[in-house]
């Protein structure tokens, strides 16, 4: 099995965040490489979670869906990220599904490799307790940013956590979202229909905030779509995330 090592790698994970260098190389000598091809369900919502999977390549939906049939995505993860961190700790189901958006391959660690190891190392514990900790802060503000910001607010947060995280400047200074976005694919993140999402988009465009054009999103202006009233003039509020 080829040897993988991990210096700035998987540092924002839950788990492999709170681990030394050493460690973390350790951790992966004991686990398995992993593919899985577009569209192919990872894990499905309430199986149990008894692995992670350290993904290498590729992109992997987080979504779930609601009793009257909405698919709602809750991120989109990648390279260097880690998935099913939380069931693997408490043991419980998984809490949402996981498919491939593209081809992914990665590494799958069990319960009984973390678990084990976490037993015998106090530090790496204390670090994914202050980790947890952080991530709970986190998901409190989303969800009241979620309740008192309009759909343009989430729309224009949506697309700026895009820009955050697979943006790429030009020349020019504006930034190109590596990843193709379907207008879809902002609604089910952002909470809004689909017809909303053209329209605040087509509107952005307009005023000279942003491109899109099959998928490709451009951010000309990340300042102004922070301020704009198109945003519900939320800028406090997209700031704080």
């Amino acid at each position: 099995m080829k040897e993988y090592t991990v210096e700035n790698d998987y540092a924002k994970s839950l788990l492999f965040g709170a681990l030394s260098e050493q460690d973390r190389d350790y951790l992966l000598k004991q686990g398995q490489t992993s593919h899985y091809i577009k569209g192919q369900t990872i894990f499905s919502r309430g199986e149990e979670g008894d692995w992670i999977l350290l993904i290498q390549q590729g992109v992997v939906e987080i979504s779930v869906v609601s009793l009257n049939g909405r698919k709602s995505v809750l991120n989109l993860m990648e390279k260097d990220e880690v998935l099913g961190e939380i069931a693997l700790l408490d043991r419980r189901e998984r809490s949402a599904d996981a498919v491939a958006k593209s081809d992914v391959s990665g590494i799958v660690l069990t319960r009984h490799n973390m678990i084990d190891y976490l037993k015998h190392n106090t530090d790496a514990c204390f670090g994914v307790i202050e980790t947890l900790c952080s991530r709970v802060r986190n998901a409190s503000n989303m969800f009241e940013t979620l309740a008192l910001t309009s759909a343009g607010a989430r729309l224009a947060r949506c697309v700026i956590r895009f820009s955050e995280k697979w943006g790429v400047p030009d020349a020019n200074g504006a930034i190109r979202i590596e990843h193709s976005i379907s207008q879809s694919d902002l609604g089910e993140f952002s909470g809004i229909a689909r017809e909303n999402v053209n329209r605040y988009m087509k509107s952005w465009s307009k005023d000279g905030l942003l491109r899109f054009n099959k998928g490709e999103i451009t951010l000309l202006d990340t300042c102004l779509l922070y301020t704009s009233d198109a945003a519900d003039e939320s800028s406090s509020v997209l700031r704080a995330g």
